[in-house]
């Protein structure tokens, strides 16, 4: 560690210099030659000062090996990395130095750099192997610039490998490689090499190297460090093992690791006795100092003992894999245990171990006897599985499979933590499966299932079972469909689900976002569960109710990755969630539904989401528990202690106190071990702001009660309203000194004793600046809560303690918003080599994104598969297949088919419309286009117009048209004769063949539409298989290179950690966060409220590292919550287990754990004594009341300050949907409801006056709704998200149903805030005056039975909250002989004591303030309005008012200070202040301005103003004068002012006769105005003068108007064309080519001899001929048509698609059918009258005389 800095280096010479010495000068010559005379610092002082340090006891080699003043060497290392030529002993001895400079600082841009680089397997890494494998090492390697030398060189690089620098960077990709480097040369390097020169140092008993001097080498090379103690070289070897132990799995199997151990072990024993006998030498630091030695060897062996139990951890196992004998005898010996404990406790028929160790085998697929091989989400078989998991008990004589210790304990918490997850998803599941299956099974019409529930089937909706007592509801989401994967840089590899949304009132897009972003369904991270049918279900017996008798469904577990309210929202009838699936066997699936491939039915597809469990909450405590080493566990000999080894431990029976008893072991708490080092002491002078020099030796334990005396008398930690200093009392110093001087310390605080207080001084002492010196690093504190965390931290800014740093976003306080982890973070400047990290892998995850887009499209895109798409897979897969769609030979299918050869004369493409022959073999356009050319060949005769109507289009478009014929009789010449018989003697294949068959013949045209789908789909699935490969490659992929990433930026957030000094989260995250706060390694935890913490959270808070833990809380106040009932202490079955039991509480009562003494704060400061009776009788015997709470007035306008209204209204049996989860009681809510409105009259107005509390969310729901029509109500965030899941409920399954509400008093709108929270919520906050409203009476009958239940109320922990809330006064609302019957340790002796006070009864006893003798007594809710309605009684106030009358009003107790009261008195004798005028107003009237009448005044301008008031004889320039004859002069032109006296003369009007205006006109009868701004005046004269600047033409405008574009006459013009423009004017001759000339000329048309006259400026291309087209046609006359017509015609024609098949039909004028009569003459000598037929024959004469007629007459 660099110590300070010295002078720069002068060294800038990269070439190495050779020497003809003893050895090779390097490149540091520069820097020996500065440095020769220098007196290095001692580095024994350093030495012996850090082997007394707290700092010893802290992971890695920073304060074992270092380099003083090494800054000039600091970056060394990059240039001596750089050269290519091999490495000798100087080489390495200043790269190793460089480098542990470099890694002083534990994080930082240096360390990133260094960690990069030696773990880059082309550039540092291969340096590493080097220096492992240097051929030689010696103890005595002197110079030799080829001999390593053991001391000097190897031991700093063993120190490097343990630099917290780089065992905690998160950058494991490069760490790993670098300990992987060490591992693979186990052998050869640390047995062979580095425990032998260990051996050699030992034996001599010295770390001289004989061949050179300490001080001729440091006159040789300054920057060095020279080891003065053999300790360092077995604490460095030691924490290397560990290192390689932790980060190589296999390593506590390899028995060279075990040699080594062994050999450590024998060394240092041989070491130790050396010291302790003094044989060793006398430089040695730990000879001469006896508490060193002690300390030093204290830290050795528990890190021996560590690294022996990591060794020892898997050898059975080994064993056992290695040998099935040995394994089979390990689990007969297990059975052996096993039977005995059962003996014990008589269990043996109920236990079932787990996994193989279980003899009915395992119970499912997920079943092991390792917690490490379970996986957290369950699997389809385990949801499946009817015989129950393995649950251990937490009981002390329960049976296990695993002995007591830190394995069991684990195992235990892992295994219930995880079976509240379970349970209510398993229960809810198998029921839903249960009647999912018998329905879908079920062919008997009897057997239906309920209405409900077939509701839920078709819609959707909230499934729930066993009456919900065990959180397992589902909701059931329908229609499940697949319509997309999906990938980003953020969420990975997801399957996009549509399905349809809960029905809810909300119509539009807006009101169901709204609805989503309340509701709590599909939070990220939620896990839901596909259920898909299997499409080859199997009948059930529908006598049985068994799931596994059917295997109709299919499970599929996923995560919801992504939530976007927009697609949640977009569409009234579906919705779409992003979910990451656990099972890759969901992707099939999922491909054939995108493709079109797998079509199905979307019914009976589900769904489902667990409603009781959220698995974010679960999940990263669950990883942790699983990836515990138990051997890294700290406290073991605590928390889990073996009670055999313990009881049979020399070593520990010493501290043992009073040996074990029963489940209890009594042994005494050691002091954290960071102040074990000589000479540690704790400052404590912050506690009385440095007036006083307080220390604290804790290894002395003697001087504790004078310490604990003195901070009593001394400190000084605050104000009280008052503005008294105060300190900390008695108990809350003896807290403090404990939670200082154990390791495991726990602080009970009873409510209102201020452990938060307690835990705030802690924080001061442990982070003020006289204890810092030890580098403990940041304190981790850890809340149950978001609320309780910011609080906490809010109290650290208030002691100015502000470097904190707060992890998770779900603060909701402004002041700690500032220190959140990533708000920080994005604030530090970037560092430009992460970046560029960043960068690059970001690159490789949009290559993924790429890939898996490319997957996507071939499916989205091409809902049938395209060529592309399996060309690749034919090629290597069926090679001749590919070569038969490759290339199409004649044999095979005849070009002209598919227009594979162009030059054919069935050409059928053209170049534009070619397609691939796959797509038209899977689609059969071979046989389509055949049938239909053997259709056209065979049946010539059909022909219309729709001909005409296809033009230009491609022959092929045509014939692949299933109604479209065309004639193609007349052009059959034109076609190869071979073809045409080809086409009349094909025949379409009809065969249907296997699969097998079709795979051995490739004639692949010949095949079916059948056989080629076949064939096809066997394709498609053998590539969907390879997409799945593909996909789960790509997954795989994007995992690694996200974990890269995520370890980049924490390694980012590490560096912002390590410079904190208090890291805040709740026990959520510091699971969730696990590997951050690892490689952090708090020295210190402190965990708030601890007895509402569940051990699990706590347990996975724990790194090897912690070695002070403090717990503060209160184990008889709320336990921890959970899921599960039957895992829970109130339940009969769960205190076998008592998952719910907090580690705080289990300490406490040393429950299967050391038994460890708690500090308790006894001094209460927040209850009257009236309200602090109800728990010291009950809970708390040695309760003190604090000299302020005796201080307390009594509450306004209540008899008492305590009391219980007695009633006996029976709960709501209507409660409707909430009756389910909750209990409503609507009497409770309307006397609650009026008593808040009471207390509020009588002046408790502020935020903490009054709070109103209810064990049951339902009642708190009626109570808000009700308050809310007076008050502002405040409720806590956990009660909302609550209220908001019910709400949501009710309005899913109650839809567009009325609910009932609760009628109140008469609304008075007063606006106060109302705190209304549920007990649980309510933990740790107070109020002046507390409504309790218990809620549960009787539910049937009058009388009492054993039925009636008070629910939670029963459980002392929560009464107990229930009861400490208040400070002034509380009311409970409820049946009290009911409570006292049913909860006999708790509310009966409340009540008892409540009774004896007189403060039980029926109806709220109420007294009038203001006059004490008006007392009632309120029964009935509505009395409060008619007995009080303002706070006080009927009678008068009769208190003087400020006029000095008195108040006439009703009592009014609401307004004691008559805000807002109007006297009525009329005669007021009040005067104005300014004129002492009597006031003329009422006396509650405001005398306003004085209006006293004066008499005439004579005003400013010089009028008198008749009958004149006070205040307009004060105020005389304000007043009005109404005269009209204004004597004042404008100022500007001094004519008289023409309006009132009072108005504003304004602009002067005056006639001032005719003006002259600027363009040369008169202006008639101006004024004054117009005179003086001639210039604005517009001129109305239409003779204007002016020309126009082009062309000099008078403007024809009015003088005041734009000349504009000249218009004069210019007369006629020529046009370009050579027309004359008659009349024409100045702008049309200037712009003669614009004009379109109107003369008519006579012009040839385009396509005819005609000519027509148009316009001279009209194109002719646009003009249709109207002449008769008169040309002769086939049949002798002339056309009749018009010529256009011939030509759209011939056009036409020309273009048919008959003509471009056959290129036969020349360019020729097409005319209309002829109109003409024939005029031949027939055979019978008449004239045919037929319209013209051309050369078809004549039809019969139709003369009606014709001889003929009868006879042939008509000619060809």
């Amino acid at each position: 560690m660099s110590e300070g800095k010295g002078k720069k280096s002068g060294f800038d010479n990269d070439d190495t210099q050779k020497s003809t010495g003893d050895g090779d000068d390097d490149e540091r010559r520069d820097i020996i030659d500065q440095s020769r005379n220098h007196v290095p610092t001692p580095q024994r002082e350093t030495t012996i000062m850090n082997f007394n340090s707290s700092e010893l006891t802290y992971n890695g080699s920073d304060r074992l090996v270092f380099i003083t003043n090494g800054e000039p060497i600091k970056t060394i290392w990059k240039r001596i990395l750089r050269k290519d030529e091999p490495w000798n002993q100087n080489n390495v001895r200043i790269f190793v130095s460089s480098t542990l400079v470099a890694t002083d600082h534990k994080t930082g841009y240096e360390v990133d750099e260094i960690v990069t680089e030696l773990g880059n397997p082309e550039c540092g890494l291969k340096r590493l192997k080097e220096i492992i494998n240097f051929p030689s090492m010696s103890c005595d390697a002197g110079l030799v610039s080829d001999v390593l030398s053991f001391q000097y060189v190897v031991l700093p690089l063993l120190s490097l490998f343990t630099r917290t620098a780089i065992t905690e960077c998160i950058l494991e990709k490069y760490v790993h490689a670098i300990f992987s480097a060490v591992y693979v040369s186990l052998d050869s390097f640390l047995y062979d090499k580095v425990m032998k020169m260990l051996e050699t140092l030992v034996q001599r008993n010295s770390v001289k190297d004989n061949r050179v001097s300490a001080e001729a080498l440091l006159s040789r090379e300054r920057y060095l460090f020279i080891p003065s103690s053999l300790g360092v070289f077995f604490l460095i070897i030691v924490r290397l093992l560990t290192e390689l132990l932790r980060r190589i799995k296999e390593a506590s199997v390899n028995e060279t690791m075990h040699n080594i151990a062994n050999d450590l072990y024998r060394l240092k024993t041989e070491y130790q006795q050396s010291i302790e006998t003094q044989q060793i030498s006398s430089s040695d630091p730990l000879t001469s100092n006896l508490e060193s030695r002690n300390f030093f060897f204290t830290i050795l062996e528990r890190e021996m003992k560590t690294m022996d139990k990591m060794l020892n951890n898997d050898r059975k196992d080994l064993i056992c894999e290695q040998n099935p004998k040995a394994k089979s005898l390990s689990v007969k010996l297990d059975q052996l245990h096993h039977k005995e404990m059962a003996r014990r406790v008589d269990a043996k028929r109920i236990y079932d171990p787990p996994g193989e160790l279980s003899k009915h085998g395992k119970r499912h697929d997920n079943d092991f006897v390792e917690i490490s091989e379970i996986s957290i989400i369950p699997t389809n078989e385990e949801i499946l599985c009817e015989r129950p998991p393995f649950l251990p008990s937490s009981l002390r004589d329960s049976l296990h499979f695993l002995p007591d210790g830190a394995a069991r304990l684990l195992d235990t918490q892992f295994r219930l933590l995880r079976e509240d997850l379970l349970n209510p998803i398993r229960g809810g599941l198998s029921n839903l499966l249960a009647a999912l299956s018998q329905e879908y099974t079920s062919s008997n019409s009897d057997v239906k299932l309920s209405k409900e529930f077939k509701k839920i089937q078709d819609e959707g909706g909230r499934f729930s079972y066993n009456n919900g007592d065990e959180n397992g509801d589902l909701q059931v989401y329908t229609n499940i469909q697949f319509v997309n994967i999906t990938c980003d840089k953020r969420k990975g590899l997801a399957c996009t689900i549509r399905f349809t949304p809960p029905k809810i009132d909300a119509k539009d897009k807006l009101g169901r976002k709204v609805f989503w972003e309340k509701s709590k369904r599909l939070l990220y991270s939620s896990l839901v569960i596909l259920i898909l049918p299997n499409p080859n279900s199997k009948k059930v017996n529908l006598n049985t109710t068994s799931i596994n008798n059917s295997n109709s469904y299919s499970l599929y577990f996923g995560v919801v990755v992504s939530r976007d309210e927009e697609a949640l929202s977009k569409d009234e009838f579906f919705a779409e969630i992003d979910i990451s699936f656990i099972d890759p066997s969901i992707y099939p699936i999922a491909l054939s539904e995108f493709s079109g491939f797998g079509k199905r039915t979307l019914e009976k597809r589900f769904m489902v989401e667990p409603i009781g469990v959220y698995l974010e909450a679960y999940y990263h405590i669950l990883k942790t528990l699983q990836t515990t080493y138990p051997f890294s566990l700290p406290f073991k000999k605590y928390l889990a202690p073996n009670f055999d080894d313990m009881n049979n431990d020399d070593d520990e029976n010493e501290k043992i106190g009073g040996g074990t008893n029963g489940n209890t072991l009594d042994i005494e708490v050691e002091s954290p071990l960071y102040t074990r080092a000589p000479g540690f002491q704790f400052d404590l002078s912050i506690l009385c702001k440095y007036k006083y020099n307080l220390r604290l030796d804790v290894a002395d334990e003697s001087t504790h009660d004078r310490v604990i005396k003195n901070i009593v008398k001394y400190s000084n930690i605050g104000k009280s309203p008052d503005g008294t200093t105060y300190g900390l009392d008695e108990t809350q110093t003896k807290a403090l000194i404990s939670s200082l001087t154990r390791e495991i310390a726990l602080v009970e605080g009873p409510p209102g004793t201020g452990k938060t207080v307690v835990g705030v001084q802690i924080m001061k002492v442990l982070l003020a600046n006289e204890n810092q010196r030890t580098k403990i690093g940041p304190i981790l504190t850890i809340c149950f809560t978001n609320h309780a965390l910011d609080q906490f931290l809010e109290h650290l800014l208030d002691e100015n303690i502000t470097n904190i740093v707060r992890l998770g976003s779900r603060t909701k306080s402004e002041r700690i918003k500032e220190f959140n982890l990533e708000e920080i973070c994005r604030n530090r400047p970037r560092n430009k080599s992460r970046s560029y990290s960043l960068a690059l892998l970001y690159q490789s995850i949009e290559t993924i994104e790429e890939d898996t887009q490319k997957l996507k499209n071939t499916l989205f895109n091409n809902r049938c598969m395209k060529w592309n798409d399996i060309s690749d897979y034919l090629m290597h897969e069926e090679a001749r297949f590919f070569s038969k769609f490759n290339i199409i030979s004649e044999e095979d299918l005849p070009s002209w088919v598919l227009g594979t050869d162009v030059e054919e004369g069935f050409q059928t493409y053209n170049k534009q419309s070619r397609k691939d022959p796959f797509d038209e073999w899977i689609r059969g356009g071979d046989i389509r286009i055949i049938n239909k050319r053997k259709q056209l060949l065979l049946n010539p005769s059909k022909s219309d117009k729709k001909n005409e109507k296809t033009q230009n289009q491609n022959i092929f478009g045509i014939l692949t048209t299933e109604d479209y014929d065309v004639d193609i009789s007349d052009n059959e010449s034109q076609v190869d004769y071979y073809t045409i018989k080809w086409i009349k003697n094909y025949e379409e294949p009809k065969s249907d063949r296997p699969l097998e068959e079709l795979l051995n013949d490739y004639s692949i045209w010949k095949m079916s539409m059948v056989e080629r789908e076949r064939l096809y789909d066997h394709w498609r699935t053998k590539i969907y298989k390879k997409f799945v490969e593909k996909l789960s490659k790509l997954q795989k992929r994007f995992e690694e290179i996200r974990k890269e990433i995520d370890n980049i930026h924490d390694e980012g957030r590490r560096q912002v950690l390590e410079s904190c000094d208090v890291i805040g989260m709740t026990t959520n995250g510091a699971a969730k966060f696990q590997n951050l706060i690892k490689s952090i390694g708090p020295k210190i935890i402190v965990v708030e409220e601890a007895g509402e913490v569940l051990e699990a959270h706590i347990l996975s808070a724990l790194t090897p590292s912690t070695q002070h833990l403090i717990l503060i809380g209160d184990h008889n106040q709320l336990r921890p919550r959970i899921a599960t009932y039957s895992l829970s202490m109130d339940s009969s079955i769960g205190k076998n287990y008592q998952l719910d039991k907090s580690l705080f509480e289990r300490l406490v009562n040393g429950d299967k754990a050391v038994k460890i003494e708690k500090a308790q704060l006894l001094t209460q400061r927040r209850m009257r004594g009236e309200i602090s009776d109800l728990i010291r009788y009950t809970i708390y015997p040695d309760l003190i009341d604090g000299e302020n709470t005796t201080k307390y007035e009594n509450i306004r306008g209540a008899q008492h300050n305590v009391y219980f209204i007695d009633h006996r209204n029976p709960e709501d049996n209507s409660g409707g949907e909430f009756a389910i989860k909750s209990h409503v009681n609507r009497y409770e809510v309307r006397m609650v409801v009026e008593m808040v409105k009471y207390f509020v009259r009588n002046g408790y107005t502020k935020s903490d006056d009054i709070a109103v509390l209810t064990p049951y969310l339902g009642q708190m729901i009626k109570i808000r709704d009700a308050l809310a029509e007076s008050f502002a109500v405040i409720i806590d965030e956990r009660d909302a998200l609550n209220i908001t899941e019910m709400e949501e409920r009710q309005q899913l399954r109650t839809y567009n149903s009325n609910i009932e509400t609760i009628s109140v008093a008469p609304k008075k709108l007063l606006n106060q805030q109302v705190t209304l929270r549920t007990v649980d919520s309510f933990q740790g906050e107070e109020a002046n005056i507390v409504i309790v409203s218990l809620v549960r009476n009787f539910s049937k009958s009058d009388n009492i039975s054993t039925h009636d239940s008070i629910g939670f109320l029963n459980s002392k922990n929560r009464s107990n909250v229930l009861l400490s809330r208040a400070r002034k006064g509380m009311y409970l609302i409820g049946n009290s002989d009911l409570m006292a019957m049913k909860s006999k340790e708790m509310w009966a002796p409340a009540i008892k004591i409540l009774r004896e006070r007189n403060q039980v009864g029926f109806g709220m006893p109420i007294v009038c303030n203001l006059h004490p003798h008006c007392k009632n007594i309120i029964v009935d809710p509505d009395q409060f309005e008619k007995i009080s309605p303002n706070g006080g009684c009927h009678e008068n106030c009769n208190i003087s008012l400020r006029c000095g009358h008195v108040c006439k009003n009703k009592c009014h107790l609401d307004n004691p200070k008559h805000i807002g009261v109007k006297c009525n008195e009329s005669y007021c004798l009040r005067l104005h202040p300014g004129c002492n005028h009597p006031c003329q107003r009422r006396c509650s009237d405001d005398c306003g301005i004085c209006e006293f009448p004066v008499g005439n005044i004579l005003l400013p301008c010089g009028h008198i103003l008749q009958n004149a008031n006070c205040r307009q004889n004060r105020n005389k320039g304000r007043v009005k004068c109404n005269e009209s004859n204004c004597l004042r002069l404008h100022p500007e032109c001094n004519h008289p002012c023409q309006r009132r006296c009072s108005d504003n003369c304004g602009i002067c009007e005056f006639p001032v006769g005719n003006i002259l205006l600027p363009c040369g006109h008169i202006l008639q009868n101006a004024n004054c105005r117009q005179n003086r701004n001639k210039g604005r005046v517009k001129c109305n004269e239409s003779n204007c003068l002016r020309l126009h600047p082009e062309c000099n033409h008078p403007c024809q405008r009015r003088c005041s108007d734009n000349c504009g574009i000249c218009e004069f006459p210019v007369g006629n013009i020529l046009l370009p064309c050579g027309h004359i423009l008659q009349n024409a004017n100045c702008r049309q001759n200037r712009n003669k080519g614009s004009i379109k000339c109107e003369t008519l000329v006579s012009k040839k048309l385009l396509h005819c001899e005609h000519y027509k006259d148009i316009h001279c400026s009209k194109s002719v291309n646009k003009v249709n001929c109207a002449e008769i087209c008169g040309k002769l046609l086939e049949c002798g006359h002339e056309c009749p048509d018009l010529c256009f017509e011939c030509y759209e015609r011939s056009k036409r024609k020309n273009t048919s698609i008959i003509a471009n098949f056959f290129n036969s039909i020349e360019q020729t004028t097409h005319h209309g059918k002829c109109q003409n009569i024939c005029d031949k003459l027939l055979l019978c000598e008449h004239t045919c009258k037929s319209i013209c037929h051309g050369r078809r024959k004549c039809p019969p004469c139709k003369v009606g005389n014709c001889a003929r007629k009868n006879n042939t007459c008509s000619i060809n």
